[in-house]
């Protein structure tokens, strides 16, 4: 509504411009209902630095839909729309779905957003159905290109009891290209019970090209599912391996890391971050505290000071400071810079990087483990060169060492057949003796490749090569505008037959307990 009239077009073309503080505590609130988010919206809007005031949604009184105080938001001109200068105080949100404090998401067109404030309480509904993608200012953006520049988040974010999320302090789901600029986000981000995570201080997942640059997270980030998967990061939880270009600089973590997960890929950056020979990695510092904390069942455990899986051809200047500490790990796999490599690329090249924080592992638990000042263990690549990089961490063992295969190495652990080229870098920690630091493996696990078989009227074949069958195997369709489809699938052996998948474009995946692998569809 403007002046009492409804907008043509969803405001197509104009802008508005907020004149003075706006309290909505008489138009929503427990006791008076829901905020409805202003939407499909189609203009811009300036706050001109005036606070917003106790916005107010909750799915429980009565599910809201594209919760945001704006939403959905759709650009279908060739100007830039824009969402700036909007202070948010005590807002809060309740629910399982799309959501952001700001706008729940775009949809077309390109959209900026600059110079916003958010203090918000955040917490989920219960729903083990659920897919939750949250952000503090956006939930979920499939549009043509959208940009956070110089945002801050601060408050709570609470999640319980969903089936799958993407969380992030700023933004869920980044689906199409976008930019993250000097954006900070000071919520703490809480998950626990049962469901698949990818949660980071600034973004959850990321499944597009885009820049990211002298970002800031100062929040903690502590998830608790112990019977799944858990992709986390200071700053991201998880950029699965599409080809796109990255630029990834200047970006500062201070927030404290905390998982306990059966997968887990855990860093006090990335949770699991992949990117191809135009992929620019460079100046990104950890200086919190990264925790796994094992229990009874375990699959996969991957924990590094930047990243806890990597899939990078090269990168400068990497920096972690944060402590590592690994409690009850079966087979972990750490470094104090990467946890595992994958072969995303032949070979990596890490410049002048170092970690200075140092690495502890409780082993009571450890039955097998990989721990390294610098890259905890690779998979097989061609060569891994370290070029000026310093260990200054020191790493401690604790715990039982009887009956124990235990690799442990200065600097890094490189499968059978890798060419490792560190004559430029060197260790000035204290590491243990007594432990063999060559991996005598010709092939580490890794998460299959896969092909997908188009067969018309919305069937297909997916066949993944060589899948070790775990019987926890699961493959989705993610739709562009970041909603999971449903689809009939039948497995046999290491082919997945696919039937009622409605026409359109696709991210498909597959999800296994040695990582994640992805690739676009048409049907």
């Amino acid at each position: 509504m403007y002046k009492g009239v409804k907008l043509k077009n969803g405001g197509e073309g104009l802008h508005f411009k907020l004149t003075e503080d706006l309290d909505l505590s008489t138009v929503c609130g427990r006791d008076v209902g829901n905020w409805k988010p202003i939407g499909p919206f189609e203009g811009s809007f300036d706050g001109a630095n005036h606070k917003i005031s106790n916005l107010y949604m909750d799915d429980s009184l009565g599910r809201v839909g594209n919760t945001g105080f704006f939403g959905p938001v759709f650009n279908n001109g060739n100007d830039t729309l824009y969402f700036n200068n909007v202070f948010f105080e005590n807002a809060y949100i309740r629910t399982s779905g799309i959501a952001g404090t700001l706008v729940s998401q775009v949809v077309t067109g390109k959209v900026v957003l600059r110079n916003n404030v958010v203090n918000l309480k955040f917490e989920s509904i219960k729903d083990e159905n659920a897919d939750l993608q949250f952000g503090g200012l956006m939930g979920n953006t499939v549009a043509d290109w959208v940009g956070f520049y110089d945002n801050t988040v601060k408050g709570s974010i609470s999640v319980s009891s969903v089936k799958q999320l993407a969380v992030g302090g700023i933004m869920g789901v980044l689906v199409d290209p976008g930019a993250f600029e000097r954006n900070v986000n000071e919520a703490d981000i809480t998950v626990d019970g049962n469901g698949y995570s990818q949660v980071g201080g600034i973004v959850g997942e990321i499944i597009a090209p885009y820049t990211f640059k002298d970002n800031v997270n100062k929040g903690k980030v502590t998830v608790s599912v112990p019977a799944q998967y858990a992709f986390v990061g200071g700053l991201v939880g998880v950029n699965p391996s599409l080809p796109s270009e990255k630029n990834i600089v200047g970006n500062v973590n201070y927030g404290k890391v905390e998982v306990s997960a059966s997968y887990a890929a855990v860093g006090g950056l990335y949770g699991y971050v992949s990117g191809n020979t135009n992929t620019v990695l460079d100046s990104c510092i950890n200086n919190g505290d990264v925790v796994y904390h094992g229990k009874e069942k375990q699959e996969n455990v991957q924990i590094g000071g930047i990243a806890g899986i990597w899939e990078v051809k090269q990168a400068s200047r990497m920096e972690n400071n944060g402590k590592i500490i690994i409690d009850n790990a079966v087979s972990p796999k750490v470094g104090g810079i990467v946890g595992f490599v994958r072969p995303g690329a032949a070979s990596l090249d890490l410049f002048k990087s170092v970690n200075a924080g140092d690495i502890s592992i409780n082993n009571d638990a450890v039955a097998k483990g990989w721990i390294s000042g610098l890259i905890g263990l690779t998979d097989v690549l061609e060569t891994v060169n370290l070029d000026s990089c310093v260990n200054k961490g020191n790493i401690l063992i604790e715990g039982a060492t009887d009956n124990k295969v235990l690799f442990v190495a200065p600097l890094a652990l490189v499968s059978t057949g890798t060419n490792l080229n560190a004559k430029t870098s060197s260790n000035e920690g204290t590491v243990p003796e007594g432990f063999d630091n060559r991996v005598s493996l010709k092939n580490v696990a890794q998460a299959p490749k896969m092909r997908l078989q188009n067969l018309g009227s919305g069937r297909a074949i997916l066949e993944v090569p060589g899948l070790k069958l775990s019987g926890r195997e699961q493959v989705e369709l993610c739709s562009y505008n970041g909603k999971r489809v449903p689809v009939q699938q039948m497995q046999s052996g290491n082919i997945f037959y696919l039937e009622g998948v409605p026409a359109g474009r696709y991210i498909v995946r597959i999800r296994t307990p040695l990582g994640m692998r992805s690739l676009h569809a048409t049907f």
